[in-house]
């Protein structure tokens, strides 16, 4: 069978948002992808009690995240286990293109959370020169050259150990503890923290709070990228998603929820604003039927 590639609506994050919106995008009949590639909310199922969500009264954050999980996907939204790098707004489709493939969406819904770090001093300016979120995709542009891997999840060590195979070297940064024995030549794991990525035009160097790499490339996997990066355009308020009462943003057919959207970061409000999205979504969808 033909991998499912068109949708009604893509909901970007596994997290509470984007599972409240794919239980209500499925109960209201609408093909709905869901893009999770992580094993969804990392950070809720590390709380070690939570115990101010109405119904759930002292259940553990991975506890409460298996309830949510398990009730989303029993109604069978499409669950792709895939990064997705950009969104593309079309004339009556939106392109979502990951490291494997391209995806198409009548409307999209981010609910991808906050971005835990700031932003690296150079990083913004030398995206596309250099720094990328994918080795998969831009990995062999580096080919026989030296880069570094910034990681925040393990996912990074699969990337590094492609860039392993092509690479003249690969500095591996993991921001956070784990054995990493499994890494073998040219990859080397080094302690440090990264605070800038400089060059005149180009990826040069990435500067530790150690010593300074000369690097051709700059790889950061993190648990989720700017918002920004994924749909140029996409109107920030602050380092959040602007949106409406209705939680429509400043492009039509995009739609937030949940902590990408702004404080109060607590579940009750994720959720409720999944519920709202989609419904937002699917009326916009509806609208353009007729």
């Amino acid at each position: 069978m033909a991998e499912e590639t068109k949708f009604d609506i893509a909901v970007i994050g596994g997290g509470p948002a984007g599972l409240s919106a794919a239980l209500t995008g499925r109960i209201r009949n609408k093909r709905i992808a869901l893009f999770e590639h992580l094993d969804f909310s990392q950070k809720l199922q590390k709380a070690h009690l939570v115990d101010n969500y109405l119904g759930l009264p002292a259940v553990t954050g991975k506890g409460l995240m298996q309830h949510f999980s398990g009730h989303a996907l029993a109604h069978e939204p499409v669950l792709i286990k895939e990064k997705v790098l950009n969104v593309f707004p079309g004339e009556a489709l939106f392109t979502l293109l990951t490291p494997k493939t391209t995806y198409e969406a009548k409307a999209v819904i981010f609910a991808t959370g906050v971005v835990s770090t700031l932003l690296f001093e150079g990083e913004r300016d030398l995206l596309g020169r250099g720094v990328s979120y994918c080795a998969t995709c831009d990995g062999r542009m580096f080919e026989g050259r030296d880069v570094a891997v910034i990681s925040y999840t393990q996912e990074g060590e699969n990337e590094t150990a492609f860039l392993g195979e092509i690479c003249r070297n690969v500095y591996f940064l993991p921001q956070y503890k784990g054995d990493f024995s499994h890494l073998r030549s040219p990859v080397k794991v080094l302690t440090a923290k990264p605070k800038a990525i400089t060059g005149d035009g180009q990826v040069e160097k990435l500067v530790t709070d150690k010593e300074e790499l000369k690097v051709h490339g700059v790889f950061i996997m993190r648990q989720s990228d700017p918002v920004e990066n994924l749909l140029p355009g996409l109107e920030l308020d602050g380092e959040v998603i602007k949106v409406y009462r209705d939680l429509s943003t400043n492009i039509p057919g995009v739609f937030a929820a949940g902590d990408c959207t702004g404080k109060p970061w607590q579940i009750a409000k994720a959720t409720g604003e999944g519920l709202v999205a989609v419904l937002s979504a699917i009326t916009y969808i509806d609208k353009q039927v007729k």
